[in-house]
């Protein structure tokens, strides 16, 4: 049995991989702001990861049953999607705070509380292809999730007993997507881009990504690499 620790879990990726866990007959704790999922092998946390204060009183209460203990970091927020000079301060800090602050925290907090319980690790962040490129007025996204596969190769590097890893999903039919749809466009250039992609059918369903990254959880041997994406790997 594996136990899962999944921020998130309100809808997208998080939820779509929560699901497949509790059908595959393992043990999930969400973390989110929302409690959307009732199942007898679900239990919920209700942090706003946006404040520290908040997550710093979780504890990573750990099956002694299980065989696998997983931390996914799968909670984002694009951000304000405007040129650098017209955001403001306060969202390029709950940005930071969301996708860069907390699973640096939350990562830190799970491999020091589970270090001495004999139990094989896992820490998954969910990071994106916008971390290797820039992407017109998506300047906190860009760098967070940046930050974020820098930080996985340091977290490896630190803990070598623990299996690390940052995944890009690719592009994938979730509210975030949404929201970059309803941007105006004369703040974001590459929106007709983003509606092509859901007109054309080019997103991937949450469904089908939770299921890679599944695999790649039942099958460590196969991750290629520390940092990479879906959209590389078979």
């Amino acid at each position: 049995m594996i136990q899962f620790f999944i921020s998130g879990t309100s809808s997208g990726i998080g939820k779509a991989l929560a699901e497949k866990a509790l059908a595959e007959g393992h043990k999930v704790t969400g973390i989110s702001r929302r409690h959307v999922i009732d199942h007898e092998n679900y239990h919920h946390l209700s942090y706003d990861l946006a404040n520290m204060d908040s997550y710093l009183k979780m504890n990573f209460n750990r099956n002694r049953q299980a065989e696998l203990l997983v931390l996914v970091n799968n909670a984002g927020w694009l951000g304000e999607v405007k040129p650098v000079a017209q955001v403001s301060p306060d969202s390029f800090k709950r940005a930071y705070e969301i996708n860069l602050l907390a699973p640096s925290v939350l990562s830190k907090m799970f491999v020091e509380q589970t270090q001495t319980t004999g139990q094989k690790r896992m820490v998954i962040n969910i990071s994106s292809g916008a971390g290797a490129y820039p992407v017109p007025s998506w300047s906190s996204y860009c760098a967070s999730k940046a930050g974020i596969d820098l930080f996985t190769r340091v977290l490896q590097a630190d803990h070598p007993d623990v299996q690390c890893c940052a995944i890009a999903p690719g592009i994938v039919d979730t509210e975030m997507q949404g929201e970059i749809r309803r941007v105006e466009g004369k703040y974001f250039p590459d929106k007709q881009r983003f509606v092509d992609y859901k007109n054309q059918g080019d997103l991937s369903r949450p469904s089908d990504v939770a299921q890679k990254i599944y695999h790649f959880i039942e099958h460590p041997e196969e991750i290629p690499d520390v940092v990479f994406s879906l959209r590389d790997v078979s």
